[in-house]
């Protein structure tokens, strides 16, 4: 009867658990969290109507397909919860395909298969007074996922782009951020541009294969080039 009791009282804490924080992959890469719908903040508590706060993340040697350690710098995390007034709860989605780990300014390759991610909520995008311990993703329904092999965009108004002779070609208009990168993740350049229709050179000198990440407002497309 005590082991029953036992096996009874862990499954319940798993069900608690799980109902404080769900980790969903949507789709290759993407990567959706969902915390507080029960109305239970005992992993971190964001304070009286707190609209957001910040997600530390991190995906160690062994859990990705590179072998290597991604993770941000504690004082630069770039990834939030928002409150969703619809959902009563707070969301925040990683996507894996376009994010910069801001320790070293790393990006995972194309096709990098992440079977679990570390994260931790903090009250500060510079650093934290308040924070809540570590978390594995994979404790709260998170499954293994691969990156696209090319590029998508983020959104359903998509702008495809393509490089060409070391030129950009992309349908996008108006000011628009690009950040290059190697396939390794090493960042190798940013900046920004006037989109009018005209070829965007990008100026890479050295011959490999290369990532051009496109953003401008919410839009973001991710170009895999050769040079």
């Amino acid at each position: 009867m005590k082991k029953l009791y036992a096996l009874a009282m862990a499954f319940f804490a798993i069900i608690t658990v799980s109902a404080q924080l769900a980790v969903q992959v949507t789709a290759p890469g993407v990567v959706k969290l969902t915390y507080g719908a029960s109305n239970d903040y005992s992993i971190y508590g964001p304070g009286f109507e707190v609209p957001t706060f910040w997600i530390h993340v991190w995906s160690s040697a062994g859990d990705n397909s590179t072998g290597t350690m991604y993770d941000d710098s504690w004082g630069n995390s770039n990834v939030t919860m928002n409150w969703d007034a619809t959902a009563s709860a707070y969301v925040g989605t990683i996507d894996l395909n376009t994010k910069v780990f801001t320790n070293g300014n790393k990006v995972f390759a194309a096709g990098t298969t992440v079977s679990n991610l570390g994260f931790v909520f903090k009250n500060q995008q510079n650093g934290a007074t308040q924070q809540s311990g570590d978390l594995l993703a994979s404790d709260f329904g998170f499954t293994p996922t691969t990156l696209v092999v090319l590029g998508t965009d983020n959104t359903a108004r998509a702008k495809k782009s393509f490089v060409s002779n070391g030129k950009l070609y992309t349908s996008h208009q108006g000011n628009i951020a690009l950040t290059i990168f190697e396939m390794s993740g090493k960042l190798v350049k940013s900046f920004t541009s006037a989109a009018n229709g005209d070829a965007i050179d990008l100026n890479v000198e050295k011959a490999g294969l290369y990532l051009v990440k496109i953003t401008r407002g919410t839009e973001t497309e991710v170009v895999k080039f050769a040079k």
